[in-house]
């Protein structure tokens, strides 16, 4: 049976970019099967619209990190816990990455 564990969005900064604020977002969404003890989870980041105006609006570029796939074996005891330590380290690395100059 496959238990749904992490379905989640984090800001992880704001960016001044094109005349508007941009959230830099880190997301993940997270399972685990206990039949197998597989903890599946899928990270991706992307910006974010803030203004009004542009409510909705997200984009993926080229120097976000890419989106990843982590599979791990766990028991269904740790897997929350490791599901939280990977997204954690994900947002680290999102909100490390920098724009490329224009």
């Amino acid at each position: 049976m496959i238990h749904a564990l992490l379905d989640t969005t984090r800001v992880v900064r704001t960016l001044e970019m094109d005349g508007g604020s941009q959230e830099v977002c880190a997301e993940a969404v997270a399972t685990h099967d206990r039949k197998t003890n597989q903890l599946s989870i899928t990270l991706s980041a992307f910006l974010r619209a803030t203004e009004h105006t542009h409510i909705g609006e997200v984009s993926a570029p080229a120097w976000l990190p890419a989106s990843q796939s982590v599979t791990e074996h766990v028991g269904a005891e740790e897997a929350h816990e490791m599901a939280n330590d990977v997204f954690d380290s994900w947002c680290h690395k999102v909100a490390a990455s920098h724009p490329v100059p224009s």
